[in-house]
């Protein structure tokens, strides 16, 4: 990648049937130059699937039974 710049794109882990799994995070992306993202929510189903972070080891992890995101204005 040379360079990309994501607004608004969105994750959500549908783990219904193994909800004991769960991603590092949702996104990743080299740092570097031209290469960013804006308003990135994460989503964890009915709290199936949830996210220890948002993009590299950045944003709050999602937690609990409830459809709650979590999300990162703006990366890096």
């Amino acid at each position: 990648m040379t360079a990309h710049e994501g607004w608004g794109p969105g994750s959500h882990c549908p783990y219904d049937a193994e909800p004991t799994l769960r991603q590092d995070h949702a996104f990743r992306a080299p740092v570097k130059p031209g290469a960013g993202f804006h308003r990135l929510p994460v989503v964890p189903p009915g709290g199936n699937g949830p996210y220890e972070h948002v993009v590299n080891g950045v944003g709050a992890p999602t937690s609990g039974t409830a459809t709650v995101p979590s999300t990162v204005a703006s990366y890096p």
